[in-house]
C-alpha cells in the first residue's frame, strides 16, 4: 500500500513539472535551444525600408530574412551586448527579470542616426516573452527618433497568437510612429520554418499596398 502511495504522488509530481514546463513555454516561447548572439552586416540606408529583428531561437532571423529578400529592405538584428546564451532556462529567467525591473540592456551594434531618418518602413520582429516584449527591442525602440515613420511588427510565438502586450508596448516606446497594429504577422514559433510563403505573401502585400 506504502509502495502504491510513493508510485502515485511520484507520478503527479511527473505531471505537474511537465504542466510548469509547458506553462514556461507558452509564456516565453517554444525552443529550447539559443543560436549565436552575431550582427548582420552594417546597414547603409540604402532602401527605404528596414528589416530590424531581435531573435534567441533563430525563428525571428528566419522570418526577418525572408522579409527582407521580399522587400528589398535593409536587414538589422538587434543584438544585446551581453548574450542570452543557449540555455533555456537561464535566458527565461534573465528575461523575466528583465520585464520585471524594466531593465534594458545595452546593445552592441548601432545605426548611425543619420541612416535611420532615411527609412521610411521598419518592420519589427521579435519572440513574445513573458506576454511581452523583450527588453532588448525596448532599447532599440528607445534609441531611435522614429516620428513619422511607419512600423509593422511581426512576431513568433506559443500560444500568445495576437502578441499579448508586445504589440500595444511598442506603440508605446516608438514614440510619434505609425505603428501598424492591425497589419501584424503572427507565427507560432513551431510552424516558422514552413512558412515561407506567407511570410513573403504578407511582405509583399504590404509593399504594393504602399
Amino acid at each position: 500500500m506504502k509502495k502504491k502511495k510513493i508510485i502515485i504522488i511520484a507520478g503527479i509530481a511527473v505531471v505537474l513539472i511537465v504542466a510548469v514546463v509547458v506553462i514556461c513555454m507558452n509564456l516565453f516561447g517554444g525552443s529550447r535551444t539559443g543560436i549565436d548572439n552575431k550582427p548582420e552586416a552594417k546597414v547603409n540606408g540604402d532602401s527605404r525600408i528596414l528589416v530590424a529583428y531581435f531573435s534567441w531561437s533563430g525563428n525571428g532571423q528566419q522570418m526577418a530574412r525572408w522579409i527582407s529578400e521580399e522587400t528589398g529592405g535593409d536587414l538589422f538584428r538587434i543584438v544585446p551586448a551581453e548574450a542570452y546564451g543557449e540555455d533555456f532556462d537561464s535566458c527565461a529567467d534573465r528575461a523575466k527579470n528583465e520585464l520585471d525591473n524594466e531593465i534594458r540592456p545595452e546593445l552592441s551594434e548601432h545605426i548611425d542616426a543619420d541612416v535611420m531618418a532615411q527609412y521610411d518602413v521598419i518592420y519589427i520582429g521579435f519572440p513574445v516573452w513573458w506576454y511581452d516584449l523583450p527588453m532588448p527591442v525596448w532599447t532599440f525602440l528607445e534609441e531611435y527618433d522614429l516620428s513619422g515613420k511607419t512600423v509593422i511588427p511581426f512576431f513568433s510565438h506559443n500560444g500568445s497568437s495576437n502578441g499579448a502586450n508586445s504589440v500595444n508596448r511598442i506603440s508605446e516606446l516608438a514614440k510619434n510612429a505609425d505603428v501598424l497594429t492591425e497589419d501584424i504577422l503572427s507565427l507560432r514559433g513551431s510552424s516558422v520554418a514552413e512558412s515561407e510563403k506567407k511570410v513573403k505573401d504578407w511582405a509583399a502585400g504590404f509593399v504594393k499596398e504602399n
